[in-house]
């Protein structure tokens, strides 16, 4: 009796159910000979005849019957320990570890965590803010929400979230001294304050061509700090387009044709692990991209 299948009990408890194996291939959504032949490998193993098979059905034997309670018990102990790893399987805990840059990380992602720790309250969020782009294949962190052109790493699972577009900025200070600059054009009697990265290199590629004269004067190591800077009047200097409208920073000119996407990203490998999972829900019903982006597309 030992070696009998365990998954057989289902067969045999839908059939002494139904009466029939007609009537159990419905209810569990396979064939029919598929249905009589776990039955007669049960039957085999514990080497005692189950039914009866008459033309008009399955009639259940005195064995069967006294086996029936007991096979009974197998069925709901097998129903709870599926329940209870499905419930295991949701159960949301750990570190999750989600790097972005400082702009992403303060005023997009920093407002909406709270609803996602009151949603998983057993999971610990760790923010890594850094215009760095770490790697996701050496676990240097969980997910990524990237601006900038996108990754072409190998293996990584991407969401585009939207995409950003882009102003050139200045103080008050600056456009006094200097003027406004309203056209391309006119950038070339300007000089420039850029970030390093990804972002620096798509849109001084855009100013390269559009005003080749213009002069790129400091560089800096995040957006935020181009945002100091601009606002200190030592340049203009190119921001995603409504972040900063409360910097007191002048909006020379909107870039349409020049766009950054803002993606989601992590590794392939861990995608579908819980804590990884819930997140990439979260974030795409949320708009994680920011205030001006184009809006939730569907995976990349």
């Amino acid at each position: 009796m030992a070696g009998y299948d365990w998954n057989d009990v289902r067969f045999f408890l839908a059939v002494a159910q139904g009466g029939s194996t007609l009537t159990a291939s419905r209810a569990l959504k396979v064939s029919q000979p598929t249905v009589a032949r776990r039955i007669a490998a049960l039957e085999e193993a514990l080497g005692v005849p189950l039914f009866e098979r008459l033309q008009t059905g399955y009639a259940i034997t005195e064995q069967g019957a006294a086996l029936r309670a007991g096979f009974e018990a197998v069925g709901a102990a097998a129903e709870a320990l599926g329940a209870a790893a499905q419930l295991q399987a949701r159960r949301v805990s750990g570190v999750l570890r989600v790097t972005t840059n400082e702009v992403l990380a303060n005023l997009t992602l920093a407002p909406v965590l709270p609803d996602f720790r009151r949603r998983y309250p057993d999971l610990r969020v760790e923010v890594i803010a850094t215009d760095r782009f770490l790697d996701l294949s050496r676990g240097e962190a969980d997910v990524a929400i990237r601006a900038g052109l996108r990754p072409t790493e190998p293996e990584l699972f991407l969401r585009l979230l939207g995409e950003h577009h882009w102003a050139i900025y200045a103080s008050p200070a600056y456009v006094a001294a200097h003027g406004m600059p309203r056209t391309a054009e006119a950038m070339n009697q300007h000089g420039f304050v850029a970030v390093e990265g990804s972002l620096g290199d798509l849109y001084l590629s855009w100013l390269r061509q559009a005003a080749p004269r213009a002069e790129v004067q400091l560089k800096c190591s995040s957006l935020l700090n181009v945002v100091s800077h601009v606002k200190a009047g030592l340049g203009l200097g190119f921001l995603p387009y409504g972040y900063f409208d409360d910097e007191d920073l002048v909006c020379c000119l909107q870039i349409h044709d020049l766009k950054a996407g803002v993606w989601l990203v992590t590794h392939e490998r861990t995608r579908k692990t819980p804590r990884v999972r819930a997140f990439l829900d979260f974030a795409s019903a949320f708009n994680l991209a920011g205030p001006t982006a184009a809006g939730t597309l569907p995976r990349a």
